[in-house]
């Protein structure tokens, strides 16, 4: 599933990373932010996305140039059966993953994150 599927609203140019058909790049103006794209139908006692070796590096090298890259967790609503929420997972989270109950803490409707992505991260 491609993240531009799931965030067209975000009022930015988006392109897929080059190499990563689930890593989006989002840029607005000079501002520049990569954000890869996990689904989970249910969240485990411990939330930490399948990555890759090279989704792990390509992140360590974004590091290194200092370019930001979050993972957007998209989890499924069980009323709507819909992947209609999600939460924001920094690079250093993602690697080591995080409690399901931090993960709840940070759960929000899909258009919120959206919203964040436009006016907090671009």
């Amino acid at each position: 599933m491609y993240g531009t599927r799931f965030l067209s609203d975000v009022k930015a140019n988006a392109h897929a990373a080059q190499g990563f058909d689930d890593v989006v790049l989002y840029k607005k103006d000079k501002q520049a932010v990569y954000i890869k794209h996990v689904f989970m139908s249910k969240l485990p006692a411990k939330v930490k996305p399948d990555m890759s070796a090279q989704h792990i590096e390509f992140i360590k090298q974004l590091d290194t140039l200092n370019l930001r890259c979050y993972v957007l967790v998209h989890v499924k609503n069980k009323l709507s059966g819909q992947y209609d929420l999600a939460f924001f997972l920094d690079d250093y989270e993602a690697i080591q993953g995080v409690s399901k109950e931090l993960a709840m803490q940070r759960v929000m409707p899909l258009a919120s994150a959206t919203h964040l992505i436009d006016t907090i991260l671009l």
